[in-house]
């Protein structure tokens, strides 16, 4: 009897979300979700688009502005390339080039559609929709 109810428990108490590769590729536009409407009609590349390929690499697309600054000091909307990989099927993890910097990235997948793309690092979501 204990047992069964162990079973039973651990059927139905234990639920581990797991997401396929498949659909996590391809172009995603970062998105406020307080916006009813948002536009991914424009499959040009924005600031802060997400790019996953098939071959396990990535890109986000940067800010060009800052990206040809010549104003000294540190800016955080260059874009961002690298390889990605799932890790137990539920995180998304980012390694940043160039590899000698060991830059790794981890988010949480929250959600992940045909549509709709939720990542989280620590506490924040981050909402992407498919363009």
């Amino acid at each position: 009897m204990f047992v069964r109810f162990l079973i039973l428990l651990l059927l139905t108490g234990v639920s581990v979300a797991t997401y396929s590769q498949s659909l996590l590729i391809g172009n995603w536009r970062r998105v406020n979700p307080l916006v009813k409407d948002q536009d991914t009609t424009n499959k040009k590349l924005k600031f802060s688009d997400f790019q996953i390929r098939a071959d396990s690499t990535f890109h986000i697309e940067g800010d060009s502005s800052t990206k040809n600054s010549t104003a000294p000091g540190w800016h955080s909307g260059e874009e961002s390339n690298g390889t990605w990989k799932l890790h137990g099927n539920s995180h998304l993890i980012l390694s940043l080039e160039p590899k000698e910097n060991k830059i790794f990235l981890s988010y949480e997948i929250v959600k992940l559609t045909q549509q709709i793309l939720v990542l989280r690092n620590g506490k924040f979501d981050i909402f992407y929709l498919r363009l």
